[in-house]
């Protein structure tokens, strides 16, 4: 059932809610390639496809534009996947579910994919339109840009040929963005073995009582009497999250973070055995929710559950503003069969808790401008190794490639592996180029003010593309996009007609060549 058929412009909405009915998280998304090529065959429009599936569609220019610049309208059409815990949701097979709330467009429950699915919708709008005036256009749709930037790594140097972009991408409207940070994936593994729960102490030496302030654990072999153990699964939830770029600097409660600081407390404190930890699951999106399974020495049960209770209250009123909704959760549950080997799990709780996290250093210009920070995305338990994902982030190339070299040596240190991929650039900013002059000129017009000018600290794809077209000339727009990578994303209505009519306005004075 359709629920934004009635919101202008009613083109754009149409196609973005199309969109939401299909399933298209990252590298995920060949059906709804098919369906943008099915369009242009619907209307007749030339299109190609390379081999890791970007698309180029081509409109030729209407009557008496012929003679203008082509210009290139670009959007990326996966989505980030992210729903609440509680939510039953496959984002493989079941459609996002848009829904009318208040000014604002927002899923149930999950991401709503307006990051980039309305960039996708209002370029679908434009290559139908038969009233747009435009010069010759290059609609040009991306893949696997939230995990990979595949698309526009693999986009070869002769798929375009337009010499100005316009890049869709942002998520303020009477903003043009002109440059953006760089990324580094780090990929961080460490291997462990298992314990059976009565390896854990010696019957003649019992562990003494330990106060909160606490004290290294000294773990010591069982040789006769197994030790008594309760189990406990401790659950971070309900957390805002955001996006890992955008959202960095807001100090909002990062559950990978804060799940690693309570588990190694839980060792020193109450020689806790861990069987499970785990939290996060996209690499550009700030955890909402983390996992603990601990077992505790009985003597320890009452003294453990007051620490939680405490640790509940105090992380409650430190994240007040930012996670209002914040939950730590502690219940017993059954006793697992085996805990990771508590040596090994120490090591690797000393190491989650010294990387460096969150923001790193910023521009010297002004602190609210992020130039370097790491996202300490994703812990995940599989085949006996413990899996670390993180996301560098920088403007400053030498900076982002020094922080990679310490987090290796911090891993390396505590007996881990240490991999890294899609290393792509910054986007260097161009602060008088002629497109920029023409994106300024038509926001004043759409906006009647003066558009802000930014550099941000999330990756676009511009970057990329600037090293392979380096006579290209870029900008960013987009409607006010709140929460993005998050379940609480939502977009503002009449943004997002603002935002068609400023790219419109752009296509209007796109100079001849």
């Amino acid at each position: 059932m359709r629920k934004l058929q009635n919101l202008n412009p009613q083109s754009v909405w149409k196609h973005f809610e199309d969109i939401c009915f299909i399933p298209h998280p990252s590298k995920h998304e060949k059906v709804v390639c098919e369906h943008i090529i099915q369009f242009a065959e619907k209307h007749n429009l030339l299109y190609k496809q390379d081999e890791v599936g970007n698309i180029v569609i081509t409109k030729p220019a209407t009557t008496g534009m012929e003679q203008c610049e082509p210009i290139i309208l670009q959007a990326h059409v996966d989505m980030v996947p992210q729903k609440n815990a509680d939510t039953e949701h496959d984002f493989l097979r079941d459609a996002i579910q848009p829904r009318i709330v208040g000014n604002f467009v927002k899923a149930t429950n999950t991401t709503l994919g307006a990051d980039n699915g309305i960039g996708v919708a209002v370029i679908l709008a434009i290559l139908e339109s038969t009233t747009i005036a435009h010069g010759c256009i290059e609609a040009f749709f991306t893949v696997d840009e939230e995990t990979g930037m595949t698309g526009a790594l693999n986009t070869a140097p002769d798929f375009l040929t337009g010499r100005f972009m316009i890049n869709t991408d942002s998520e303020d409207e009477n903003e043009i963005t002109l440059g953006c940070a760089g990324g580094l994936n780090a990929n961080f593994e460490f291997s462990y073995t298992t314990v059976q729960l009565k390896d854990g102490f010696d019957s003649a030496q019992p562990p003494t009582d330990r106060s909160l302030s606490g004290a290294e654990t000294t773990f010591l072999p069982c040789t006769t009497i197994p030790a008594d153990f309760v189990a406990y699964k401790i659950q971070i939830s309900k957390l805002s999250g955001g996006h890992s770029g955008f959202e960095i600097y807001e100090n909002r409660a990062h559950a990978n973070v804060l799940i690693a600081d309570i588990a190694l407390k839980a060792v020193q404190k109450f020689d806790a055995r861990i069987s499970h930890i785990g939290g996060g699951s996209m690499r550009n999106a700030i955890p909402r929710e983390a996992e603990l399974c601990v077992a505790i020495p009985a003597m320890y049960a009452l003294k453990f559950e007051s620490f939680i209770s405490e640790m509940a209250v105090i992380l409650k009123n430190i994240y007040t503003e930012t996670d209002p909704n914040f939950s730590l959760h502690c219940e017993k549950t059954e006793l697992p069969q085996t805990t990771i080997e508590p040596t090994r799990m120490l090591q690797i709780l000393q190491l989650l808790n010294q990387l460096p996290q969150g923001v790193v250093s910023v521009e010297q210009e002004t602190a609210a401008m992020v130039r370097t920070s790491s996202n300490l995305s994703i812990i995940a338990i599989k085949n006996a190794t413990i899996e670390i994902q993180c996301l560098l982030r920088s403007s400053n190339n030498d900076e982002k490639q020094a922080l990679a070299q310490c987090m290796q040596a911090l891993v390396e240190l505590y007996g881990g592996i240490a991999k890294f991929d899609t290393n792509y650039p910054a986007w260097q900013p161009v602060w008088n180029s002629q497109l920029l002059e023409i994106t300024k000129q038509a926001l004043q017009t759409v906006y009647n003010a003066t558009p802000k000018l930014s550099v941000v600290h999330a990756g676009l794809e511009c970057g990329i593309l600037g090293e392979k077209f380096p006579a290209m000339e870029f900008v960013s727009i987009g409607p006010n996009i709140n929460n993005p990578h998050s379940p609480d994303e939502e977009v503002e209505i009449a943004s997002v007609e603002r935002f068609f009519y400023a790219v419109c306005e752009i296509l209007r004075n796109v100079p001849e060549k």
